[in-house]
């Protein structure tokens, strides 16, 4: 198992106590201390692969897109059975926690979509408490997790009020579940039942995007993520990101970022070290 980017930060004042907040990437199999009683809350968002989760002895397969959410004095168990599992975390307490927390009724594990600037949030979170500490913002990093909280009861409204239709959603499911697989349109449109007119249609419809587009967001997503927070080659980021040839993954990523995936990644590199 590979863990990145996790920070531990904790406010003198106690209104916001954060310990692990990151990306991690499993390569290999993992268990995390089983059962273990969390003492605080845990925010968890897959974006890669599957994760076998326990809660107070019940289990639960974790696909892309499902968010975790578990409050103290709950049992934890996290098992990646499948090496190639990727997810967001943040092990944090305070009093803006509570008050969210009770806010609202809060499922264990919920489906949503994989929005990039929820991901965002998260780096920020990471990137500002990596700093030394006497350059670090406590208010900053406390204003982007309520930021987060925010950006994830969007997303549980969405869920809830059904704002796409539920077949949509469906094959959204399908293409984050897939998006590292070479599927093609019909394996999505089989998926849900409909054909591959159809499927296109109603798709472009309601998102706004082409199937194939979509499923380049993610996949360049997921490109950059690793770029910033793995060590693997440009070529290996590319096939594990479900590009099917780093000559593509270079046209693609150049086209959205202006620059190529190994300019960008140098960039980046330097504005970390600064």
């Amino acid at each position: 198992m590979m863990r990145i980017c996790t920070i531990l930060l904790l406010r003198k004042d106690d209104s916001m106590e954060v310990g692990f907040c990151g990306y991690s990437y499993h390569t290999t199999t993992y268990t995390f201390p089983s059962p273990n009683r969390l003492d605080t809350y845990l925010i968890r968002l897959q974006t890669e692969g599957t994760a076998r989760i326990g809660i107070n002895g019940k289990t639960y397969e974790a696909q892309p897109g499902d968010l975790l959410l578990v409050k103290p004095g709950d049992e934890y168990e996290l098992h990646v059975d499948n090496p190639a599992s990727g997810d967001y975390h943040l092990f944090c307490n305070g009093s803006s926690l509570d008050a969210w927390w009770t806010g609202a009724t809060r499922s264990h594990i919920t489906s949503i979509s994989i929005d990039p600037r929820l991901l965002s949030l998260w780096q920020h979170i990471t990137e500002e408490a990596r700093r030394p500490t006497t350059e670090q913002s406590h208010d900053l990093i406390e204003t982007l997790i309520e930021a987060l909280l925010l950006m994830i009861d969007r997303s549980l409204r969405e869920v809830q009020t059904n704002m796409r239709p539920p077949v949509v959603s469906r094959m959204m499911r399908y293409i984050e579940g897939n998006v590292t697989n070479d599927f093609k349109i019909i394996d999505v449109a089989d998926s849900v039942g409909l054909s591959v007119s159809r499927t296109v249609h109603l798709f472009k419809e309601v998102t706004g995007m082409t199937i194939v587009a979509y499923a380049q967001s993610i996949r360049l997503q997921l490109a950059e993520e690793q770029m910033r927070y793995t060590q693997h080659s440009l070529e290996r980021i590319a096939e594990l990101s479900g590009f099917r040839t780093y000559p593509y993954f270079h046209r693609i990523f150049k086209r959205k970022y202006g620059v190529a995936p190994g300019v960008y990644r140098t960039l980046q590199q330097k504005n970390e070290k600064k």
